[in-house]
């Protein structure tokens, strides 16, 4: 058996194009097959013919970019009809019988029949095998395919992504926040033939960062033929600079476009020559048509918006086909730079003072971000680990204790004189009683505590994470699993 697999798009295309389109999807598709084991390929015009693992190809080979569709399949020469129909009933005649079946043919070169011919020669050998024609409602449809002395035989076709082959459109900066969103904004890019690198502006500690390499590892395993680069930065120094030196009415613009002119300059250094996001407009404050002219102002490269007029229900359905969205729903969202009551626009004074009062945290947040291509992403997850000094064993006498767990869970056992509270509210919480303040968090497992307590170290906030132990009552079962927030897409 071997994997027919057939080209989408590219199959329009002429000439030199036609020829650098199918060198990237060859790059691609041997990339692929090397989950598997390897392949042999053939290939022929439309057509690229894959031998080796079929039911691991058929998976790997369904995921590259470029690819219409594939199929398991047999195939045999043959010098006339009777040999297609005998192949036919060697391989199907078990299939068919007692049930109704349809055969659908296709075929390309010069023969001494017609495709009509070719099915009722099929027909009528798997009719004599006890099975029965039905070509409105078949309980079974069987293919044949026929290109010059040959025929292919297969029951099955895996629908690809389709599109063009990737980096046969140039190369991108994907602005990730780990939500639904963006993602599925840059895996539309991909399906488009970009070269896709990745950015990714951590506001949360090391769980939240860990999170988002989830996401994004999931995304990229779909770049096959690119080492995609991911770049991670801290974007701490921007959330504290925006809450020193903005109006908190404008934190949901200022951010935004802090994180356009970091992506602008991380673009560079990656030489991506746009950048791409997953804005969906109206969705957000920050995704009116205001909001977006205000922080794309002066940014100097093109900005691609490719789910600007979908729906949350559209974006979702293509998060969970590509694999992104069961890891989004996981990740963390902190409200750091987020104002209770944003604005939905700004003038071009505002954006102007913006800029000044975020000019030296962009450029930090530029100079230190860290870039890892995708092959090192392994290694670079088992690196992290949040700093040793945000665990203690006890709590301060002066620290404000503040309990991550639900409503349930604190109202049965909690810590003498903790206040709970979701992780959506602990910014709120820290300015009501007051930033100055020493704050000790606990949760489930410890781990949503640490990456909050990490997070509020960014923003100058002294923070700890009570350890595991402390935080079970005697007779308390203690929950495995941490807390978490969906994420919305910056």
């Amino acid at each position: 058996m071997l994997v027919i697999v057939r080209y989408g798009e590219l199959t329009v295309k002429r000439g030199y194009t036609r020829m650098e389109m199918e060198r990237l999807l060859m790059r691609a598709a041997g990339e692929a097959a090397g989950e598997c084991g390897g392949a042999r390929f053939e290939r022929e015009p439309g057509r690229l013919y894959a031998w080796g693992d079929v039911e691991c190809l058929k998976k790997a080979l369904s995921r590259v970019f470029g690819v219409k569709s594939v199929s398991p399949a047999h195939v045999a020469e043959f010098s006339g009809l009777d040999d297609i129909a005998a192949y036919a009933k060697q391989i199907w005649g078990g299939l068919v019988a007692g049930r109704r079946f349809a055969v659908r043919v296709h075929r390309v070169g010069e023969h001494l029949f017609k495709s009509l011919d070719v099915a009722a020669a099929v027909g009528s050998a798997l009719v004599a095998s006890g099975g029965s024609v039905d070509l409105e409602r078949p309980e079974v449809e069987l293919f044949v395919e026929v290109r010059g002395r040959r025929a292919y035989f297969y029951t099955e076709v895996v629908e690809g992504p389709g599109g063009l082959p990737l980096g046969s459109e140039g190369k991108v900066l994907a602005l990730v926040s780990g939500g639904i969103d963006s993602p599925v904004a840059a895996w539309m890019l991909m399906r488009r033939g970009a070269h896709v690198d990745v950015f990714y502006c951590n506001l949360g500690g090391t769980l939240a960062l860990l999170h988002a390499l989830e996401v994004i590892r999931r995304l990229l395993s779909w770049s096959y033929g690119y080492n995609a680069r991911v770049v991670v930065a801290d974007c701490g120094p921007v959330a504290r600079a925006l809450r020193r030196g903005v109006r908190e009415g404008l934190w949901n613009i200022a951010f935004k476009r802090a994180l356009y002119k970091i992506g602008a300059e991380v673009a560079k250094r990656v030489k991506a020559t746009a950048l791409v996001t997953g804005e969906s407009l109206g969705q957000v404050s920050s995704q009116t048509l205001q909001a977006l002219a205000a922080v794309e102002a002066g940014i100097g490269m093109p900005v691609l918006r490719p789910l600007i007029g979908m729906d949350k229900d559209e974006i979702v359905k293509i998060a969970q086909k590509i694999g992104t969205y069961e890891a989004s729903v996981k990740m963390p969202e902190y409200c750091a730079v987020f104002s209770r009551k944003p604005r939905k626009w700004a003038r071009r004074e505002e954006v102007e003072e913006i800029d000044l009062a975020l000019h030296d945290a962009v450029a930090e947040v530029v100079d230190s971000a860290r870039v890892v291509k995708k092959r090192e992403l392994e290694d670079f997850v088992k690196s992290l680990s949040p700093p040793r000094d945000l665990e203690i064993d006890a709590v301060p006498s002066d620290a404000v204790v503040v309990d991550l767990r639900d409503q349930e869970a604190y109202r049965r056992w909690h810590l003498p004189g903790a206040i709970r509270t979701d992780v959506d509210d602990v910014l709120t919480l820290v300015d009501k009683l007051g930033r100055d303040k020493t704050y000790v968090f606990y949760c489930y497992s410890g781990g949503l505590s640490l990456d909050v307590a990490e997070s509020l170290r960014k923003i100058g906030i002294k923070a700890y994470s009570l350890r595991l132990w402390r935080t079970s009552s005697p007779n308390q079962t203690r929950d495995s699993t941490s807390q978490t927030d969906k994420s919305t897409d910056l």
